[in-house]
């Protein structure tokens, strides 16, 4: 009932601003216009709620940061140049650092296992390539 009003009183206005010269029909127009989406959204009010969302989003994240920025962003450098020195321990935790954060990251898993041939350390080996295995085959 009251998007039916105000889709009324949108018309009227709207009449009435199309009777005046071109400066005072300004206000006029502008109030239908905005009756004419007050009503809109009356009717549909799921599209309220997701204009209000989008129009909300930037001020609530001010004060409330999304986790769209917890992630460092994504570096191989340090991990690769542990591999190279030798510095098996921080290599393996700078990779696994990468796979906290990107557990979908193929390539670290990939390189962690290829680090843990080249020293032979087999526990490690077997441990990423069955991580792997379960990541990306499903388990099979």
């Amino acid at each position: 009932m009251l998007a039916g009003l105000a889709l009324v009183a949108s018309v009227w206005l709207m009449s009435a601003g199309v009777k005046m010269g071109w400066l005072a029909a300004a206000f006029p127009v502008i109030g239908s216009m905005l009756l004419l989406v007050t009503a809109v959204l009356l009717v549909a009010p799921d599209t309220a709620v997701k204009i209000a969302e989008w129009i909300a989003k930037p001020f609530a994240d001010l004060f409330y940061p999304s986790d769209e920025f917890e992630k460092p962003p994504l570096s191989y450098l340090l991990a690769r140049r542990y591999s190279q020195e030798r510095r098996v321990d921080a290599a393996v935790q700078e990779y696994e650092k990468i796979l906290f954060y990107y557990p979908d990251e193929r390539t670290a898993y990939l390189e962690l296992i290829e680090l843990a041939q080249r020293v032979g350390d087999e526990e490690l080996r077997e441990k990423y390539e069955g991580l792997l295995r379960e990541k990306f085959e499903g388990g099979s």
